[in-house]
């Protein structure tokens, strides 16, 4: 069951990462079955998640503005987003202008998720450091 729903959490990303996102590529983010993404989809829409198939071909999507919060980040996860920041000078002038604001706000959520972990377990680390 634990699996079931770690994937399930899994599928949700994925399609708020990729609206549009086909079965096929699910299942193989997933490491399943197309058959078992079908199920999950299922399991989904019973328990209300906004989950729109778009037809054949054009994937799946959230109806209206649903999003799942806060983005659960693994801590290397985590470290790897803050490690990255010093290659964007580099980057910068190949990305599309609004892709350094985009960033900027993910890193502001994983810091807000890092800061109320802190709070709840008591911790007492320190700010990620983006030059590790």
């Amino acid at each position: 069951m634990t699996d079931r729903l770690i994937r399930l959490m899994k599928i949700i990303t994925l399609v708020q990462a990729r609206p549009g996102i086909l079965a096929r590529e699910l299942a193989e983010r997933c490491g399943t079955s197309e058959r078992t993404i079908y199920r999950d989809m299922d399991a989904l829409s019973s328990m209300h998640i906004p989950i729109m198939h778009m037809g054949r071909g054009k994937g799946y999507t959230f109806i209206g503005h649903f999003a799942m919060y806060p983005l659960g980040l693994t801590e290397e996860e985590a470290q790897a987003l803050f490690k990255s920041l010093p290659l964007l000078d580099e980057l910068k002038p190949r990305l599309p202008e609004a892709f350094e604001t985009a960033y900027e706000k993910v890193l502001a959520a994983v810091y807000k998720q890092s800061t109320e972990k802190m709070e709840i377990y008591g911790e007492r680390d320190e700010e990620p450091d983006a030059d590790q």
